[in-house]
């Protein structure tokens, strides 16, 4: 289902920042070896790159859809995990192949994606590092 950048917008308004941070860095880390396996398949005869949807990704992270094996509690006193791994959305290249090998990739478009969900990473990573610095900091102060 496709959303506008609003509903997008919104539907992550209901998270505190923290939370819409820490599940976007896995996204993020799974899209940066997606590309890098495109990258690595360059020359591989009939390759259709893959790549992540980020927005699908980071909806499901913030649902708390599992990818893996739930984790079940046995006891009432167990406790609960509270965040499952994101539900990796995987989208596959749709463009027709412009090589005579059938490939479909294009080394430009590959390295732009790379370079932009690097971006990503290093920016949010470090907006999550700075929060952490301040909680530290307020509990140092009480």
């Amino acid at each position: 289902m496709q959303r506008t950048g609003a509903a997008i917008v919104t539907e992550i308004g209901r998270y505190d920042t923290t939370t819409v941070l820490e599940r976007a860095l896995p996204v993020l880390e799974a899209s940066q070896r997606i590309l890098a396996n495109n990258i690595a398949n360059a020359n591989t005869p009939g390759f259709r790159p893959s790549h992540v949807s980020f927005r699908e990704s980071l909806r499901s992270a913030l649902e708390g859809v599992s990818s893996g094996v739930p984790l079940i509690a046995t006891h009432p006193r167990h406790i609960s995990p509270g965040y499952a791994a994101p539900s990796i959305v995987f989208e596959r290249d749709t463009f027709e192949p412009g090589r005579n090998d059938m490939s479909t990739f294009d080394v430009d478009r590959e390295m732009v994606a790379l370079t932009k969900n690097s971006g990503r990473f290093e920016v949010l990573s470090g907006i999550l590092t700075k929060r952490y610095q301040q909680l530290r900091e307020v509990l140092r102060i009480t």
